[in-house]
């Protein structure tokens, strides 16, 4: 059903249902003022007319309730009911007031036509009131006048629902353009909303697919998230054990340090015994050197004395002075063998030898004489055995040379030894340090760890709640996608 028709049918409805309120006061009317009738209708032909027309109001409204023809057919009618009323009620002139009744009906249809012509047929049957009740009333000379003025009521009620339904007519004509004209504009608006719309799907679509890749993306993040988070568990775990490690290295560091601290003291201190040894050495190979040369003047000696001792008795004087000599010599030479120490056993024999020969030499001065040959054969026993001691002390000035060669070899290796060591243990206090500060750096970098494991649980947690989120911004896309496609189609 269309609309136009839908207003056809409720403006029927309603017409009809004034049409049959009117026509049972005509007919009540009718009844009522049967009484005094006069004219050539009569109260049975009205009824029979009336109930006839009522028939065909509701015929017509059956058949055309719908359809533009139903209004003309309901007021005509309702115009042939006024008609059969106002020719059957010439005696009663107030009759005429269902007449006003007919043209406010008519205006239900807000049609100046139909308003026109039922302005007019009820202009008209009024006029024709005038001779009928001027021939047939028995109070003409009373009532004509307000018969008249019915008329002219009826001629003005007319012209204003005449008025009325021209100037609704205008007025609704530019309703009409005026809804027209917002019409176009709002069916352009909608071709715009359309195109927006369309628009607005496109980029849903787009929209869309974004969130569906978004979401996919959080979904690796947060993925990624708890692979990171379980890496710096991981992280924070074999920190602790790295921590607890160099806790142990630092341990064996600052032992390490230690024990090279007590190396380099040590080594300070050998070093500074050899340099006594080497000091003392050095004084050895001197007195070896100068007993070198003792040794050879008492070889010379010994030798001339070997020479001289065809000449004996004539210097006894001078044997006692070299055998106090001597003696005095032995003397220091036991002195010397005594500060050689084992290394001077040999010569200590010597000055020991020297020393006994030179008492006996002084005791036997006096019976040098007697005992020369056995004094020659002691001499060259003497001078055979001072070789031995010069050959001795040359090679034991040759060892204590080599043995301070030694010495200052091994002051050099020692030297260097504790140079290294000094190095070393500066090294080691370094790296005691070093590894100090890694500790420190370990202990941040364990309390970085899990404070980025914090935020990676955090980091995990809002990846859900975004997720989440993602997941109902889908939907509510989905539903907008739906509504989308569906108003395009």
């Amino acid at each position: 059903m269309s609309l136009q028709e839908k207003h056809y049918q409720e403006s029927n409805l309603l017409a009809f249902k004034f049409s049959c309120i009117i026509q049972f006061f005509e007919i009540l009317s009718t009844v009522l003022y049967q009484g005094g009738r006069v004219g050539f209708v009569n109260t049975a032909i009205m009824l029979v007319m009336q109930g006839i027309i009522f028939v065909a109001s509701v015929a017509f409204f059956i058949m055309f309730k719908g359809k533009t023809r139903g209004k003309y057919l309901m007021l005509g009618c309702l115009a042939a009911g006024y008609l059969v009323v106002m020719l059957g009620s010439v005696h009663i002139t107030y009759i005429w007031a269902f007449g006003p009744a007919l043209v406010i009906l008519s205006l239900l249809y807000a049609d100046l036509a139909l308003t026109l012509v039922t302005s007019i047929f009820t202009i008209a049957i009024n006029f024709l009131y005038i001779p009928l009740f001027s021939t047939y009333s028995t109070e003409y000379a009373d009532r004509i006048y307000a018969v008249l003025t019915d008329a002219v009521f009826m001629i003005l009620l007319s012209l204003m629902g005449i008025f009325y339904s021209r100037l609704n007519k205008k007025q609704n004509k530019e309703s009409l353009d005026e809804i027209e004209e917002a019409s176009k504009q709002q069916q352009k608006d909608a071709e715009v909303i359309k195109n927006i719309g369309i628009k607005i799907g496109e980029k849903l679509e787009d929209a869309n697919d974004a969130m569906e890749s978004l979401s996919d993306k959080v979904t690796s993040s947060a993925s990624a998230s708890e692979e990171i988070s379980t890496a710096i568990t991981h992280t924070a775990e074999a920190i602790q054990t790295q921590t607890e490690m160099n806790s142990h290295i630092t341990k064996s560091l600052e032992d390490i340090a230690h024990q090279s601290r007590a190396m380099r003291r040590n080594a300070d201190e050998v070093k500074e015994d050899i340099n006594e040894g080497n000091s003392l050495v050095k004084t050895l190979n001197n007195k070896s050197k100068e007993s070198s040369v003792i040794n050879a003047e008492t070889a010379e000696m010994t030798s001339n004395l070997q020479q001289s001792a065809g000449m004996v008795k004539e210097i006894v004087s001078t044997i006692l002075s070299i055998s106090g000599q001597t003696n005095l010599l032995a003397l220091n030479a036991s002195i010397e063998a005594a500060r050689a120490g084992e290394a001077g056993k040999g010569f200590a024999v010597v000055a020991d030898e020297i020393r006994a020969l030179s008492e006996n030499t002084k005791a036997s001065a006096e019976q040098i004489a007697a005992t020369i040959d056995d004094l020659l054969q002691k001499v060259n026993t003497a001078s055979a055995n001072m070789q031995k001691s010069v050959d001795s002390a040359n090679e034991q000035s040759e060892i204590i040379t080599e043995t301070g060669e030694k010495f200052e070899v091994i002051l050099n290796k020692v030297t260097d030894l504790t140079s290294r060591a000094g190095k070393i243990s500066d090294n080691v206090d370094a790296c005691v340090d070093a590894n100090t500060k890694v500790m420190d750096a370990i202990s941040n970098l364990s309390a970085t760890s899990e404070e980025v494991a914090a935020s990676a649980q955090s980091s995990i947690e809002i990846s859900q709640d975004c997720k989440n989120d993602m997941s109902t911004t889908k939907g509510l896309l989905d539903d907008i996608l739906k509504i989308s496609r569906s108003g395009r189609k």
